[in-house]
């Protein structure tokens, strides 16, 4: 099975800095999502529960607790 969400990117700018998360792999059956993210130079791979609201699904980052919609990774693009 090809998880077709592999390395989606998503840009967050938190009013000093944009943190990128990279989708590692999305398990749906237990609710889970590991992405990479990278935050002011340090890559961390983290392991986020996955939460539903109105169909879209989502995890929460950070202390605010922002949601990151998942559907709003965008497919990379090699420009090389």
């Amino acid at each position: 099975m090809t998880n077709q969400m592999y390395l989606k990117e998503y840009h967050l700018f938190d009013g000093e800095a944009t943190i990128i998360f990279n989708i590692i792999y999305l398990n749906n059956k237990k609710c889970e999502i590991q992405v990479a993210v990278t935050n002011r130079g340090k890559i961390s791979i983290v392991t986020y529960d996955v939460y539903e609201q109105d169909n879209e699904k989502y995890f929460e980052y950070g202390c605010k607790y922002e949601k990151i919609y998942i559907k709003d990774f965008k497919e990379v693009k090699n420009e090389y």
